[in-house]
């Protein structure tokens, strides 16, 4: 059996435990389109720049994974050790499976099981993000063939943020982008985007200027970001969500960002000049991640020209609580 069947082989048995998410078929299809490609997949982006994120709003899923919801990343890590090292040809371990014969040797030997173990970690907060206020990625994959099969490009996605080594150990942090070609939106924007018309509001005497939205959630603990939040009248009537929203849009800055600061939050260049404050009146959903806003800051929006637009362009913008 070669190396690469090997690796296949032994993940599938690691992720047993995917089973409680979407099921081991699922969980088997994806492990195995990430490793058929993963000699491709990581030959790209090497040495990508990335951002101070210190001021980013980011959630910790655990020591090793999180996602940066500002900037748009889901991040993980792993640190293995380096596997013994023999130079002596007579003991009868050397070039044995367990042991390295080289310091080169043994960084390359914990490398690529530190780049397997990122990579799985990396697909399992995948499944743990919040597509919408409804589904998790897991539960939509479970129900969504179309999906499915559109993440087998998933693993082409994956670049390296960072790589250490010392102590004897190899540490490999890998990133998934949410914009870009090379990003999850790619992927996730579908034909169901802009299949919808932003409504339209009566223009009352005077139009605003509206460039972005800030969205203040913060009154409310419990709401969620998500990858695709929804923004409704206190009547209930949708004013924006992905149906509204052009692929090239969300592939390029994703449907919204999320802040925990307000300073920060109102610097997003995607706001624009005029940005137009609005406090939201509460949250819906099982997810608790699509909002409600008060009637008149509705009839402000969809009665702009311009505030149209900036719900088309995806210039919104929702600051959270810590």
């Amino acid at each position: 059996m070669s190396g690469k069947y090997q690796k296949i082989r032994l993940l599938y048995n690691r992720i047993e435990g995917s089973r409680r998410w979407i099921g081991l078929p699922i969980a088997a299809m994806i492990v195995l389109n990430i490793f058929i490609s993963i000699n491709s997949s990581f030959a790209i982006d090497r040495g990508v720049l990335f951002r101070d994120i210190s001021s980013h709003f980011i959630i910790a899923l655990d020591e090793d994974i999180s996602i940066d919801w500002t900037g748009g990343y889901v991040f993980a890590k792993a640190r293995v050790r380096f596997p013994r090292i023999v130079f002596d040809r007579t003991d009868p371990d050397f070039q044995s499976r367990h042991t390295a014969s080289s310091l080169t040797e043994a960084r390359a030997i914990s490398g690529e099981k530190a780049r397997e173990q990122a990579s799985l970690r990396l697909m399992q907060s995948l499944l743990r993000l919040r597509l919408d206020t409804d589904f998790f990625f897991q539960e939509k994959l479970a129900v969504d063939r179309n999906l499915r099969e559109r993440l087998s490009d998933l693993p082409s996605l994956f670049i390296e943020k960072s790589r250490n080594n010392g102590d004897g150990f190899e540490s490999i942090e890998l990133a998934l982008p949410f914009y870009g070609e090379k990003g999850l939106f790619s992927i996730l924007a579908g034909q169901n985007y802009a299949s919808d018309e932003i409504p339209v509001g009566p223009e009352g005497d005077v139009v605003d200027t509206i460039t972005g939205l800030i969205i203040d959630t913060r009154e409310f603990p419990e709401f969620q970001p998500s990858l695709e939040p929804k923004i409704f009248s206190d009547q209930g009537r949708l004013i924006y969500g992905p149906r509204m929203v052009a692929r090239s849009c969300a592939v390029r800055i994703g449907n919204a960002a999320f802040y925990n600061s307000e300073a920060m939050a109102r610097h997003d260049r995607r706001l624009g000049l005029a940005p137009y404050y609005v406090f939201a009146s509460g949250v819906k959903g099982p997810g608790k991640s699509d909002v409600f806003l008060d009637g008149s800051d509705v009839m402000r929006i969809i009665g702009s020209p311009t505030g149209r637009n900036a719900l088309r362009k995806c210039a919104i913008v929702f600051l959270t609580k810590s």
